[in-house]
């Protein structure tokens, strides 16, 4: 808007003018259209490198995780030298994994961990404690060993020599550790050896009736 101030005999007066836009297909409307083509075009190309360059850098952007310099099984107590902190993109990573091998030294697999895997806190647990007032003994079972982990709160019971009631032998035996598949048993063979901890009458019972017949751990 354009303001023009004009005089004449009865005094002053004032006139508005409105500035037109250029007329569609004149020389400056189309300088102005290329204008503003331009600068949508920079601004795009601006916006698509800077998220580029925010996905590159979350890509790259690494943090340590714990992973299996080896094969764990489950089951097995995991020692230092079963793992190693490897770099990881941030974007690979998780709450549940593991940052520092402290988190996981000295716990139960839960399950099967292969070379290289990333550990999660899931994958293992704390490994059992001694109860005060137990005696650990180690038994050979007749049931499933795979069926059991350290840290296990079992039944012991035995299958031949007793009845009823009598075939109790252990009503909360702790699983402190499953023998290894190569653990030689007292037998001779291939046994595979669990230690328990419980009260040193339930481990009398166990080891009297062991003599005699199977023994068994029922799961809780």
């Amino acid at each position: 808007m354009r303001l023009r101030k004009t005089s004449g005999h009865h005094g002053c007066m004032v006139t508005f003018s409105f500035i037109k836009p250029p007329a569609r297909g004149s020389l400056r409307r189309r300088r102005m259209a290329d204008a503003l083509r331009r600068l949508t075009a920079a601004l795009c190309v601006g916006l698509a490198v800077l998220f580029g360059l925010e996905a590159v850098l979350a890509v790259v952007e690494t943090e340590p995780m714990v992973v299996a310099a080896r094969s764990i099984r489950r089951g097995d107590i995991i020692l230092a030298v079963d793992v190693q902190l490897a770099a990881m993109p941030v974007s690979a990573i998780g709450p549940s994994w593991a940052g520092n091998i402290e988190d996981v030294v000295g716990k139960v697999a839960q399950i099967d961990i292969e070379a290289a895997d990333p550990i999660s806190t899931h994958m293992a647990r704390d490994a059992p404690v001694t109860p005060t007032g137990t005696t650990v003994i180690e038994v050979r079972l007749a049931s499933s060993v795979d069926d059991v982990l350290a840290g296990d709160r079992v039944r012991l019971v035995s299958a031949v020599g007793c009845e009823g009631a009598d075939c109790t032998l252990a009503e909360n035996a702790t699983v402190m550790n499953v023998g290894k598949p190569d653990t030689t048993g007292a037998l001779g063979g291939n046994d595979r050896l669990v230690s328990f901890a419980m009260p040193p009458e339930a481990a009398a019972k166990v080891m009297e009736l062991q003599q005699a017949g199977a023994i068994m751990a029922v799961v809780r």
